[in-house]
C-alpha cells in the first residue's frame, strides 16, 4: 500500500504532464519546479511541510477543472 505522502509526491513530481497552462506556467503553483531535474523536484517537494503539497496539489486540481470545464 502506497502512502498518502508517497502518492503525493509522486503526483507532484509529474504535475507539469497534465498541466493546462502549458506555456503560461508561470501562473502555475508548481511553476518553480518547470526547469528542475527529478532530483532537484525531489528535493523541492520534500522541504514542503504536508499542508503546503496539498494545497499546491489542490490548486493544480482547479486548474484542471477549470480548463475542462473552457
Amino acid at each position: 500500500m502506497i502512502t498518502i505522502d508517497k502518492d503525493l509526491n509522486n503526483k507532484l513530481v509529474t504535475v507539469f504532464k497534465d498541466c493546462p497552462y502549458g506555456g503560461h506556467r508561470e501562473k502555475c503553483s508548481l511553476f518553480e519546479m518547470q526547469a528542475m531535474e527529478i532530483t532537484e523536484k525531489l528535493e523541492f517537494i520534500n522541504k514542503m511541510d504536508d499542508d503546503e503539497k496539498i494545497a499546491r496539489w489542490q490548486k493544480h486540481l482547479e486548474c484542471l477543472m477549470n480548463s475542462l470545464a473552457r
